[in-house]
């Protein structure tokens, strides 16, 4: 038996097991059929996990939201007879700009939602039109904050030594957030935060015309693929987004405080490092 994140999982050679759960199906109602296929496919998925090199999954709390995404609804607070609720800031439209000038331009001194409240710089995005790839986190530090820039920190410089691992420098990147300010209290983008922001996120991404996209983080994946699916079911596969290929992988962040998933986040580097090279041979 082997000991995963507190829970025993048993795994058995998948020739041999195949055979066993063949054998267990002739016995067992068609209802159960279904329930038997469920636990092989989760043995199997183990041992794809293990032949990788992961041993266990951390207990974190950002490991619990890429496995269970929050869908709990806020409750609302009652207003007072005679009180009005302050209005949200209503998004304004996006134009179509057509250099990343014209877009930081547009953007202005953004308050088109309410993380604008506290923060001292908008992280609007660093590199230049053309880069190779362009990676997507999902919102700034607070030292990105202070200086205007994405990835600023100590997940900036592991992130750029992923990059260096798969032959990439500065010049072949564009670095960018799903949401471009930090509010006071550092919370994560509610929806109606990221609504507001992507469509400038867009555009950066038409602007830039990367050959590939890395959506590092979760929330960063789901919001460009328009999917309610966690990282762990979404990262190792291609996707698209604006017919543009995308890899989602593990954030820095995440990668610096549960070190043990970067043999995972190596799997999804070596595929983006392989499909830069398909367009280097053209």
């Amino acid at each position: 038996m082997r000991q995963l994140a507190g829970l025993s999982l048993g795994f058995h050679g998948q020739a041999g097991y195949k055979t066993g759960m063949e054998n267990e199906k002739a016995m067992i109602p068609p209802d159960r059929a279904a329930l038997a296929g469920l636990v092989r496919d989760a043995r199997n998925l183990v041992a794809f996990q293990q032949a990788m090199g992961i041993e266990g999954y951390p207990a974190s709390p950002e490991l619990s939201r890429f496995l269970c995404p929050a869908t709990e609804k806020k409750t609302a607070t009652p207003v007072p007879t005679g009180e009005r609720r302050p209005r949200r800031p209503v998004a304004a439209p996006v134009t179509s700009a057509s250099s990343l000038a014209d877009l930081r331009k547009e953007l202005g001194d953004c308050q088109r939602c309410a993380r604008h409240e506290g923060r001292k710089n908008i992280v609007f995005g660093e590199g230049e039109s053309g880069a190779k790839l362009l990676i997507v986190g999902e919102f700034p530090t607070a030292e990105d904050d202070g200086a205007g820039l994405p990835f600023q920190d100590e997940a900036g410089e592991l992130l750029m030594k992923m990059m260096g691992a798969i032959g990439l420098d500065r010049p072949d990147l564009y670095l960018a957030n799903l949401v471009k300010c930090r509010p006071t209290d550092g919370h994560e983008p509610l929806p109606e935060e990221i609504a507001a922001c992507q469509p400038f996120l867009l555009q950066q991404i038409a602007a830039v015309r990367p050959k590939v996209i890395c959506a590092m983080g979760g929330l960063a994946a789901q919001a460009l693929l328009h999917s309610k699916k966690n990282l762990l079911q979404l990262r190792g596969t291609w996707h698209k987004c604006q017919q543009i290929p995308l890899m989602p992988t593990f954030s820095p962040v995440f990668l610096l405080r549960n070190p043990e998933m970067k043999k995972a986040a190596w799997v999804d580097l070596q595929l983006i490092q392989k499909r830069l090279a398909t367009f280097a041979s053209r």
